[in-house]
């Protein structure tokens, strides 16, 4: 018994992570898929131990199985946006390390297949890259922070440089080894800059322009098709309107308000932008996380809005965007 397909290294979960296994007669093929990262610092057994165990299938009477085993991942997959200063950060949740045994129903294990990670995302990327939905040419708010994903086949250095009048400055911060990089930006480490440029090598550069922050702004941060984590700042707040739900009850003195639900929904818009923003940023209507970023603090928010406008025949185009709170505020009037 051997394996005849196997998925490349940081293939996307968003698409078929397919795996074959062939054997010389034909029999029951029992599967068994691994969260390898979890046997492996297990003490308590080898790798393949239940408590890694994140699927299994069984095949009947057969030479050859082919499966797919994204789905069994990617409810493995945690996202926390990074905080903290300048520099890596750990890509904690971000990736699963898998490997699939095969054996015989009742059998031992007679094949296992080298052990892969599996990244986040929709579209294939090929080392060294950066994965990201937005244009490498951003503005971006005094004090404010931002977030790039980095896929390295080696070490890698990069170096921040940033413009201050007449003076410019570079600090240069280095991840040892190849993998899935997170690396922060915060603006509060460049606190005179006008503009900055992220060199993250083979993985590209990506410019800054530094404007003024706007009191009233909400800076967003969203899980984007390409597995990464963007930002950006709507500067104008439309509207705020809140809404309230309330359970009412009868008692000796006629009708009375028991509790209520109270829902909060906030219209923001963006700056006019080109074509390629407005792509990125209307991700959120579908994205599966979204957060109000404010300095080291994110939380999260649901999008309430089903459709964004990207583009407008004849004039510049800005986009809304509806967001509120997670859960409802329950109020009691006892």
């Amino acid at each position: 018994m051997q394996f005849t397909q196997i998925p490349q290294q940081y293939a996307p979960l968003g698409g078929k992570l397919r795996y074959a296994v062939g054997q010389a007669a034909a029999g029951n093929i029992d599967i068994r898929i691994v969260d390898a990262a979890a046997g492996i610092a297990d003490a308590a057994g080898p790798v393949g131990d239940g408590s890694a165990l994140l699927g299994a299938k069984r095949f009947a009477a057969v030479t050859e199985a082919g499966f797919d085993i994204a789905p069994y991942l990617r409810r493995r997959v945690q996202f926390v946006p990074a905080t903290g200063g300048t520099g890596f950060h750990a890509a904690a949740g971000r990736t699963v390390t898998a490997l699939v045994e095969a054996a015989m129903t009742g059998g031992a294990v007679e094949a296992v297949s080298p052990a892969r990670t599996f990244r986040p995302g929709a579209g294939s990327a090929e080392a060294p890259c950066l994965l990201t939905s937005m244009p490498l040419s951003r503005l971006i708010p005094d004090g404010t922070c931002d977030e790039l994903t980095l896929l390295t086949d080696g070490p890698c250095t990069v170096t921040v440089t940033a413009l201050a009048g007449d003076t410019t400055s570079a600090e240069s911060y280095r991840a040892a080894e190849a993998g899935l990089h997170l690396f922060r930006l915060d603006l509060r480490d460049f606190p005179d800059a006008e503009s900055l440029t992220v060199d993250a090598g083979a993985c590209g550069t990506v410019a800054y322009a530094v404007i003024p922050a706007r009191q009233e702004a909400v800076r967003l941060a969203w899980r984007s098709r390409a597995g990464s984590v963007e930002h950006y700042s709507f500067p104008v707040v439309q509207t705020a309107v809140v809404r309230s739900v309330r359970q009412q009850a009868y008692g000796p003195d006629g009708r009375t308000a028991a509790t209520a639900e109270t829902d909060r929904e906030t219209v923001l818009v963006s700056a006019y932008e080109g074509r390629q923003v407005l792509e990125a940023l209307a991700e959120l209507t579908a994205a599966p996380e979204v957060w109000i970023a404010d300095g080291d603090s994110y939380t999260p928010v649901d999008i309430a809005t089903d459709e964004a406008i990207v583009q407008r025949h004849g004039t510049l185009s800005c986009l809304e965007i509806a967001v509120r709170p997670k859960r409802k505020t329950r109020t009691s009037w006892n």
